[in-house]
């Protein structure tokens, strides 16, 4: 069996590593890298929970993203939630979708937790 050069790589699941990660495929699922980078390439398309201590998307991203620090380039395309203290987008990035700092986030658990105790 021969592998065709124009056949993308499909990645499909859950994915922990202890040390930063190029993703430059098709992947769908989630990603745990605590303390360390992700880096979506600009050929990638990604469907996933991604949690990391930094994210930089080049290519295209759908779903959640939780780092301290999030990158979008030029010629990124993100479809997402994200949850960061620091967003960058460039020129040229395209961003649909909410963003929650972890001050929003804190904000939301007191205001959860009030709601609850009144209950």
């Amino acid at each position: 069996m021969s592998l065709q050069a124009n056949v993308p790589l499909k990645i499909n699941g859950d994915l922990t590593a202890g040390e930063d990660m190029t993703i430059d495929c098709i992947f769908d699922g989630s990603i745990d890298l605590q303390g360390h980078h992700l880096t979506v390439t600009a050929k990638s398309k990604m469907q996933a929970a991604v949690s990391a201590a930094s994210v930089t998307v080049h290519g295209h991203f759908d779903g959640q993203i939780e780092a301290e620090i999030v990158q979008m380039t030029s010629g990124a395309e993100v479809n997402a939630t994200v949850i960061t203290k620091k967003l960058m987008i460039q020129e040229g990035a395209q961003f649909t979708g909410a963003v929650n700092t972890e001050r929003a986030r804190a904000a939301h658990e007191v205001a959860k937790r009030r709601v609850e105790k009144r209950a």
